[in-house]
């Protein structure tokens, strides 16, 4: 009788596996590649620091075209008119939307303590769920 037993759940475990084997991504600790309704807020890739924050698309002060500025430590050049902005200007700029690094599609983004900084401290991409945090320590008043 434990060898039938044996031979079931092996028979089981290789039915399963064949089922799942679609499905599995086979890196990462998230194995799988779908979402569903109840993990709609799970994210699969992402990362964090200002360095590695997505691309912004900032608004020009002088002529009110889209800025692409790829990279945090890029320069803000203007593609349509002469304006040049250094990178510590991006506060100073109209920040319109992210873009994720993945798919293209334009982040949500917002600030969890907008009284300390001015700057995005998350984006999240709906379409493929990148997620991308400003890593900082902060300690508030108590």
């Amino acid at each position: 009788m434990s060898s039938a037993l044996r031979a079931l759940f092996r028979t089981l475990k290789t039915a399963g596996q064949r089922v799942a084997k679609p499905l599995q991504r086979g890196d990462g600790p998230n194995k799988f590649d779908l979402s569903s309704v109840d993990t709609a807020t799970t994210t699969y890739e992402g990362d964090d620091g200002w360095a590695k924050r997505p691309p912004a698309t900032l608004e020009c002060p002088r002529c009110g075209s889209d800025i692409l500025q790829h990279n945090a430590r890029d320069s803000i050049d203007c593609p349509r008119c002469v304006a040049e902005f250094e990178y510590e200007e991006f506060t100073d700029l109209e920040l319109l939307h992210l873009t994720c690094p993945i798919c293209g599609s334009r982040m949500l983004h917002g600030q969890r303590h907008p009284e300390q900084f001015d700057i995005p401290e998350w984006a999240t991409c709906n379409a493929c769920r990148y997620h991308w945090e400003f890593k900082h320590s902060y300690v508030g008043d108590r």
